[in-house]
């Protein structure tokens, strides 16, 4: 009896370690693809859209509509007590801005940019987020837009200038946190597309 639970538990400490060394790996190569820097060159685009989540992003995204770098723009998660509506108004175009305020999270943001997208017939798109939010935003369209041409806008925080930013613990635990809801992210997309699929099968 001792020896079969040693060596269940000999096991289960080999899958966890073999788990815990693959997750540390995928958190390596998670920091590699966060990008370190916006683009030097701003190709036009024929949308712009933004995921609210801070003041720099959103004046990233009205300087770029207002240089004329997109034709429309996508302002999503926006909340419903915001004054942005009034800042909006006085922007030249601003009938060619769009305010998503059903947005809650990043699923939901990329749920309301594709029918937005669909609106407008739009091809090529930019997105504007936090640096280390990219990975995760463009996975989430990507997903919903395959023949929607996507260009990643990061908005570089200033903790992520220092070539050693995973040596602040907030910085780390920042990226550690988004990192999970990546894998979350890669997760859950298959999921709901069987549970759609099986919902569809019961109704027929």
């Amino acid at each position: 009896m001792l020896g079969h639970l040693l060596l269940y538990s000999l096991r289960l400490l080999t899958i966890l370690a073999i788990g815990g060394g693959l997750w540390c790996v995928g958190l390596i190569l998670f920091t590699g693809i966060i990008p370190s820097a916006p683009p030097l060159f701003i190709k036009p685009t024929e949308g712009i859209v933004i995921f609210t989540g801070g003041k720099t992003r959103l004046k990233v995204a009205l300087d770029l509509f207002q240089q004329e770098k997109g034709q429309y723009l996508l302002i999503s998660g926006v909340n419903r007590e915001s004054t942005l509506p009034q800042t909006i108004e006085k922007i030249p175009n601003h009938s060619q801005i769009t305010l998503d305020y059903n947005a809650v999270d990043t699923y939901g943001n990329a749920g309301e940019t594709a029918r937005w997208v669909e609106q407008y017939h739009i091809k090529t798109l930019r997105l504007i987020t936090s640096n280390y939010h990219i990975p995760r935003s463009l996975f989430e369209l990507r997903y919903l837009l395959p023949r929607v041409e996507i260009i990643p806008h990061p908005v570089v925080g200033k903790s992520f200038l220092n070539p050693k930013w995973w040596l602040d613990p907030s910085t780390l635990s920042l990226v550690i946190e988004e990192y999970n809801k990546f894998l979350f992210a890669l997760i859950r997309r298959p999921i709901k597309d069987l549970q759609q699929v099986l919902t569809f099968q019961e109704q027929t």
